[in-house]
C-alpha cells in the first residue's frame, strides 16, 4: 500500500520534471545537444538498465521479506499459504472516481499476492526511474550550459 502511493506520487512528480526537461533541452543549440547526447551516452547508464537495475533490487527484497514472513508462518502455523492481496493487505488505495477505482480493485487487488507485488514493484521502478533520469538530465543541462558559458569567456 505505502509502495503504491509513492509509485503514485513519484509518476505524478515525473510529469513537470519532463515538462521543465524538455524546455531545457529544446532551449538548447544544435551543438550542445550533440555535447548532451555524447555525455549521456558515454558516462550514463541507459534509463532501461538502470530501470531494470532497481526492478531487480526490490524484487530481491521482496522475495527476502516473503522469505521471512512466510517462513514464520510456516513454523508458526504449519502451511504456507498464498491468497490475494486484498485478503492480505485490508487497506486500499481510492482515488473517489468510481471506474479507476474498479480497475485498480480488478487488476491489482483481487490478483495473487506474488503478481500484486510484481506489478508493485514494476510501477514503483518505472516511476522512479522516470524522476531520476529527468532530475540527471536538468542537472547536466544546466552544469553543461554552465561550463560553455565559462569556456566562451
Amino acid at each position: 500500500m505505502v509502495f503504491s502511493v509513492i509509485a503514485v506520487w513519484l509518476l505524478v512528480a515525473a510529469v513537470p520534471l519532463w515538462i521543465f526537461r524538455w524546455v531545457l533541452y529544446s532551449g538548447l543549440e544544435p551543438r550542445e545537444r550533440q555535447i548532451f547526447r555524447r555525455i549521456v551516452k558515454l558516462r550514463h547508464e541507459r534509463a532501461v538498465v538502470f530501470a531494470l537495475r532497481v526492478f531487480g533490487y526490490l524484487l530481491a527484497l521482496a522475495v527476502a521479506v516473503f522469505a521471512l514472513v512466510f517462513g514464520l508462518r510456516f513454523f508458526k502455523h504449519g502451511t504456507v499459504g498464498f491468497g490475494t492481496f486484498r485478503e492480505m493487505i485490508r487497506s486500499r488505495m481510492y482515488s473517489g472516481m468510481h471506474p479507476l477505482d474498479q480497475a485498480l480493485d480488478q487488476y491489482h487487488y483481487h490478483q495473487p499476492l506474488p503478481i500484486a507485488v510484481l506489478t508493485t514493484i514494476l510501477v514503483l521502478s518505472i516511476a522512479f526511474t522516470l524522476v531520476a533520469v529527468a532530475l540527471r538530465d536538468i542537472v547536466l543541462i544546466k552544469r553543461m550550459k554552465r561550463k560553455l558559458a565559462r569556456l566562451e569567456r
